[in-house]
């Protein structure tokens, strides 16, 4: 074994013991966060509040995602916004047959002109300009929440220091490979690397399935105007909160969400942009969730082995330990389609460790069907369709 190769050796089988140290830390760190008491009291009299809905097309369950929202329940104003960036587009009748649905509640409907690569972010730059709330809550098209959604967030909201509040995502119905794949990152990668973060350096950004700020927040940053071309909007949202002095608060409450009917590799290309996207937002930072895939590296111990049995025991005792510890996560995850995909956590692993490493080997990225070059500043640049 030459040197260089013995020291290739040595630095991995550390990723992969820091790997397992980090899921178990990971471990506690969210059984403190999903047990912590909920003690903050609603104000009174309650604020007005306006729910914020950037949308661009449909699928099968935009309109029961759409329809969980007029369904909140609230003792305050609540008044609800669908914006999007064309006048034809599916949204729009969606949105006519919610008021039809739905005549107790303030429903409108906002146009929005495109004003920087961030077609998103255009929208709900528009949203907040036209919306009445004391309150903003900004939500993606695909979540669905449950009658206590407002209830139960704005109290942390409201309390002193908080600047933004967001919420990690549960996958809901997930079933293609694909969407199997997309729903065991978010529970079992995804909610850990949040929970670690929240413990050692602080939750510095949010994440677009909520993202609430009290209006004259958002008033002191300028809306969305100063970042229309980044791609990681609510990643630039929650950093510039904190930078003015305020928190960024994430209550224990899962956001179902419904998962994209699609194929691996669309998974593995949305995985990619999502690392590529954070690896621009977060900087060096972004390297240390590299011990966040212990199966990743103990695969790639035992290829630098393959005649080595203690390398393929190592790798069986990652997985064993892995699967054991997302089995306890799922006793607050609550997963829906745990017991139909928790074979495929192994396989998704392998996939972040690639899309980790592919952060670090591109700046081509494909959303909505769109291509764009993500540039070092995480802003846009569109390519040719």
């Amino acid at each position: 074994m030459t040197v260089v190769w013995f020291a290739l050796t040595m630095v991995t089988t550390a990723v992969v013991a820091a790997g397992v140290l980090s899921l178990v830390l990971s471990l506690a760190a969210a059984w403190r966060h999903f047990t912590r008491p909920h003690s903050i009291p609603m104000p009174v009299p309650p604020p007005s509040v306006s729910i914020l809905k950037p949308v661009e097309g449909t699928g099968p369950e935009t309109w029961e995602a759409l329809a969980s929202f007029c369904q909140v329940h609230y003792p305050g104003r609540l008044q609800i916004l669908v914006g999007t960036l064309h006048r034809d587009d599916p949204v729009v009748p969606l949105v006519a047959r919610l008021r039809e649905a739905f005549p107790e509640r303030e429903i409108g409907l906002v146009i929005a002109e495109p004003q920087g690569a961030n077609r998103k972010t255009s929208i709900m730059e528009a949203l907040w300009r036209k919306a009445s709330g004391d309150y903003l809550f900004f939500s993606d098209a695909d979540v669905q929440v449950s009658s206590d959604y407002l209830t139960r967030l704005l109290p942390e909201l409201t309390a002193p220091g908080v600047g933004c509040l967001t919420c990690l995502p549960r996958g809901l119905r997930a079933e293609t490979l694909g969407g199997k794949v997309v729903a065991l990152h978010y529970a079992f990668n995804y909610l850990p690397q949040w929970m670690l973060a929240l413990r050692t350096t602080g939750i510095e950004w949010a994440i677009g399935h909520t993202m609430a700020v009290p209006r004259p927040v958002l008033e002191r940053l300028g809306g969305f105007a100063g970042f229309l071309d980044h791609l990681a909007d609510d990643y630039e949202l929650g950093h510039r909160v904190t930078r003015l002095g305020l928190r960024v608060v994430l209550p224990p409450l899962l956001l179902d969400c419904f998962m994209p009917q699609e194929s691996l590799g669309a998974a593995f290309r949305r995985l990619l942009r999502w690392k590529r996207t954070m690896r621009r937002a977060r900087g060096a930072a972004f390297a240390g969730s590299a011990l966040t895939y212990p199966v990743f590296w103990a695969a790639v111990l035992a290829l630098l082995h393959p005649a080595a049995v203690w390398t393929w025991t190592t790798l069986a005792s990652v997985v064993t330990i892995r699967l054991l510890c997302a089995a306890w996560l799922q006793s607050w995850v609550r997963l829906p389609d745990w017991r139909r995909s928790w074979a495929w956590l192994p396989v998704v692993d392998l996939l972040e460790g690639l899309t980790f490493l592919g952060a670090y080997t591109g700046h081509n990225i494909t959303w909505a069907g769109r291509r764009y070059r993500l540039r070092r500043n995480g802003t846009l640049k569109p390519l040719a369709r």
